[in-house]
């Protein structure tokens, strides 16, 4: 196959550029359907080996080194994905099909720059300038969580930052070279408007189009979801049926539910969506480990709406699932912290591991696993954390702000009982009431008892006979 060669000198204008990182080295493009990945890679992480087994190692996860250095973002983009220290530790070395935590990635990432801009291998720049955006992407994600805004003009601190400029350079400098993933990458900035970016789908489109033309067989499932979006169902299919063929994990994932949900005219079939899911589950990589969590899920029996008796194998479950988590797919490692909370699907009771997964699913906003996080730092659990009604406050409000009922009703009840906040019943009533809304059947009692205890205080009971204690309190309450 053709090789893509490219001198820095040429990308301006003939000039020699004024700084190395605003292009990169000379690119010897080689076409693969498979990225090479970060998590998929064997990496070595504070001089240990983490690695779900049988994954295929990244080329520039090779160097070993003893120190993992700082990251080039801003503190308070950083300070974001430090796990607090209050929580409890991992055994070292961790198992090796747990997956690192945040900030391990992100030091890892930035080791990796240096090596990486000088590499001249395409696929290995590539590799690393995805997995460094995908990182981005889960800072600015959770700074705006905790920032608490949905204001759309809201810019995170890491923006812009080193890292960034490092990796879209080498994205777009690649798609000026036609190679495939790189048109992938860019097209998926410009789909959802990411990374400086506004949303232009024609574009999107176009780039999909160009690295589907070039065998990245990813864009048949991004170009089949934009026509599914835009209701013309046959020509999603097409597409769909293009990347399943082959053997494309998201193409084969979303043919797979098409035929257990029958939808878009497709008849019920289980034995093409159990082979179609499996397919799924095996090719899955960062950007579609959704096969494997769902196959993990009906091995477990523990899919709503689809149950395939045959398929049920908890050792093939866990295995399932915790590739999925592994990846980087927040439901699974929501289901692997509870998993380790409540010692479900044959797994030990493990706080500490309960609370890292817990903690990874936070960072990509699922208000279910701050929760949990919020659970075990108001209760503890013996010497191996104390409680931390700081952190138990402060999830359970950031959940709250997704309106998850449990947290709606934790609200309350820290306002009712005064847990890191002072007691307050007006708040606590305010937030039994939007639980009870939202669902929560618990919310119901507690407005009757917040209710009475309100009243009580207002009209407290007078004591009979005679003397000023039969006085009500001044100033008087209207009766």
């Amino acid at each position: 196959m053709r090789s893509l060669q490219l001198s820095p000198k040429s990308t301006t204008n003939g000039r020699e550029p004024s700084d190395r990182r605003a292009v990169t080295p000379t690119f010897n493009v080689r076409r693969k359907d498979v990225p090479k990945t970060l998590v998929e890679a064997s990496a070595q992480l504070n001089s240990r080996t983490r690695s779900f087994p049988d994954s295929p190692s990244s080329s520039y996860h090779n160097q070993k080194s003893e120190a993992l250095p700082g990251i080039c973002v801003t503190p308070i983009g950083f300070s974001l994905i430090q796990v607090p220290s209050s929580f409890p530790k991992l055994s070292d070395p961790a198992p090796s099909n747990v997956p690192p935590t945040d900030e391990e990635k992100g030091r890892y990432i930035e080791r990796a720059r240096e090596p990486v801009l000088n590499s001249d291998d395409a696929d290995t720049q590539l590799a690393w300038a995805s997995d460094a955006l995908s990182w981005l992407a889960v800072c600015y994600a959770l700074e705006r969580a905790v920032c608490d805004t949905k204001d759309p003009s809201f810019k995170s601190s890491v923006e812009g930052s080193e890292l960034e400029v490092d990796a879209k350079n080498i994205i777009g400098f690649l798609v000026e070279q036609g190679h495939p993933r790189a048109n992938f990458e860019k097209g998926k900035w410009l789909e959802f408007g990411q990374f400086g970016h506004r949303i232009d789908k024609r574009s999107a489109f176009r780039l999909y189009r160009d690295a589907l033309s070039g065998g990245y067989m990813r864009a048949a499932y991004r170009m089949g979801m934009m026509y599914e979006t835009s209701n013309d169902s046959t020509k999603a299919i097409e597409y769909y049926e293009k990347g399943s063929k082959e053997d494309d994990a998201a193409c084969c994932y979303r043919m797979a539910m098409m035929a257990f949900l029958g939808q878009h005219g497709q008849k019920v079939n289980f034995p093409k969506a159990i082979l179609l899911l499996k397919t799924a589950a095996l090719r899955a990589d960062e950007n579609a480990p959704q096969g494997a969590f769902v196959l993990g899920m009906l091995q477990a029996d523990e899919l709503p709406n689809i149950r395939v008796p045959e398929l049920h194998d908890q050792a093939s479950a866990r295995e399932h699932l915790e590739k999925a988590a592994f990846l980087g797919f927040a439901k699974a490692q929501l289901k692997m912290g509870s998993a380790y909370e409540l010692a479900n699907l044959g797994y030990p009771f493990d706080p500490a591991l309960s609370m890292h997964y817990y903690e990874l699913a936070s960072h990509q906003g699922e208000p279910e696993a701050d929760m949990g996080i919020s659970k075990w730092c108001l209760c503890g659990y013996e010497d191996l954390f104390e409680t931390n009604e700081e952190i138990a406050f402060n999830r359970a409000k950031r959940a709250a702000s997704q309106d998850l009922p449990t947290a709606l009703f934790a609200m309350g009840y820290f306002h009712e009982i005064g847990i890191h906040v002072d007691v307050d019943l007006d708040q606590a009533m305010e937030w039994y009431r939007k639980a009870a809304k939202a669902g929560n059947l618990d919310a119901t009692a507690r407005i009757n008892a917040v209710g009475l205890r309100i009243q009580r205080e207002q009209h407290p009971p007078r004591v009979p006979g005679p003397g000023p204690w039969n006085r009500s309190p001044s100033p008087p309450y209207p009766t």
